[in-house]
């Protein structure tokens, strides 16, 4: 992020406090259907239709670090194994042999990274240790006719008695998927067609590129099956509104959202930047809400603040205001100078989302009970913050449920989550979807390139 956006961004926060309405030729947005969280209809049009053409948050390069290294993902439809190759890239195969038999089988340590009680919604999990799993032998194997694959998906040998041969040859590779690392994270996407991955996040990679998310660790994952649709639960940190609201502290907030600014990128992505309120700026010695040089970090109370060594490499404006990406479909990340989280919804039906926050910091060297003890009290404030945004988003989804609401109805500083509707519908195909559920395509003229 260079100067000259610091720049236009500080324009528009100020230009925000002065705002008495709609900037010039912005148009009124209409409701949203409320059908479009709540009907099976939609979710099938989304599970058919969407996630299987849109590039995914699939995990990190840093738990496969060496060839054979595995882990098993499945939050968006079919079983898939990651691995690592001997070349040292990053693959991405169905959990499937050719003749319907997994490769990784349920059993599997590999196999339950993701599992939760499902019966349980509202029930939080916290995982604060990531092992990494190889491949016995090396390989991927059928469970059925043991039959054997190389890190490439070649079928490579057969059980005593047969031949390499004699089995068919459309059944003598896997299905692979696209794959591709930005930054230290993984992305999946099962879209052959799909365009390349730095290309489909647009301006988030220069953006982004000051955090050095390749040298960043997991420090912490926090998991919660939660009762309302995957859009809510995303869409919930695409605003400010509730902050005022939802994490007031002894009727006190850190943020103002009156300057809060927003930028639409291509695909669905998105930034939002919130200046600190008065109260806070006055702590950390800043002149105004743009005073981001005269910030001082270690004033900060920030998302994660774990007490680790700092990203050296950001911007001012990431000290001195709280600057947040959202990537299309469901990834939310309010940034900070001591690391990143990642705020991922997964949708399990309709009604049911499996929520993950996980968080990632620069590398702390070896752990140690010093460690241990700094994480559990540094975790406090984000989980304290996360479990107040759970306990808002099951009435939010019970509300769009009610025959009494017809749909969501949302404001100028709501238009990304607007967007984020529109661009859901041409991914589905606006003609696949009932007219009733259709959101009116009104933003494409509004979306920037940085």
């Amino acid at each position: 992020m260079d100067q000259a956006l610091m720049d236009r961004i500080k324009g528009k926060i100020l230009a925000e406090f002065d705002r008495e309405g709609l900037p010039e030729g912005f148009p009124e947005l209409p409701v949203i259907p409320a059908g479009r969280y709540t009907e099976q209809l939609f979710f099938d049009l989304e599970q058919e239709h969407m996630w299987a053409r849109t590039w995914l948050y699939a995990g990190r390069a840093e738990q496969l670090p060496r060839a054979a290294s595995y882990q098993v993902w499945d939050y968006s439809g079919p079983s898939i194994v990651l691995v690592r190759d001997t070349a040292g890239r990053i693959r991405a195969f169905l959990n499937q042999s050719p003749n319907d038999a997994p490769l990784v089988p349920l059993t599997d340590p590999g196999a339950h990274q993701h599992e939760m009680p499902f019966d349980a919604p509202g029930r939080m999990f916290m995982q604060v240790e990531f092992p990494d799993f190889d491949l016995p032998g090396g390989v991927l194997q059928c469970q059925r006719k043991g039959w054997t694959y190389d890190l490439d998906g070649r079928l490579v040998a057969v059980p005593t008695g047969q031949t390499l041969e004699s089995v068919p040859h459309a059944q003598r590779q896997l299905t692979e998927y696209r794959c591709d690392v930005w930054d230290g994270f993984v992305f999946v996407n099962r879209d052959p067609g799909a365009i390349p991955l730095p290309e489909w996040l647009g301006p988030v990679v220069p953006q982004m590129a000051q955090y050095e998310g390749a040298k960043l660790r997991m420090f912490s994952r926090a998991t919660v099956l939660l009762r309302t649709n995957w859009k809510v639960a995303t869409e919930a940190f695409q605003e400010v509104y509730h902050f005022k609201h939802i994490h007031h502290h002894d009727g006190v907030v850190s943020l103002d959202q009156r300057g809060v600014t927003h930028a639409m990128f291509p695909h669905g992505h998105s930034r939002m930047v919130t200046p600190f309120a008065k109260r806070q700026q006055e702590m950390m010695g800043m002149a105004g809400p743009t005073d981001w040089e005269t910030a001082a970090d270690s004033a900060r109370e920030s998302l994660i603040g774990t007490g680790t060594p700092l990203i050296g490499t950001v911007q001012p404006i990431v000290n001195g205001a709280v600057l947040t990406y959202s990537l299309f479909p469901n990834l939310t990340t309010p940034t900070s100078a001591r690391g990143l989280p990642i705020l991922a919804a997964w949708p399990v039906d309709p009604a049911h989302t499996f929520f993950e926050w996980t968080s990632f910091v620069p590398d702390w060297g070896e752990d140690t009970p010093a460690i241990d003890q700094m994480r559990q009290a540094t975790l406090q404030t984000p989980m304290t913050i996360m479990e107040e945004d759970v306990r808002n988003m099951e009435p939010m989804f019970l509300s769009l449920s009610s025959p009494g609401l017809p749909g969501l109805r949302i404001g100028y500083n709501e238009r990304r989550l607007y967007n984020s509707a529109e661009v859901l519908d041409r991914i589905i195909g606006i003609d696949r979807i009932p007219e009733r559920l259709r959101v009116r395509q009104l933003l494409d003229g509004f979306v920037e390139q940085d």
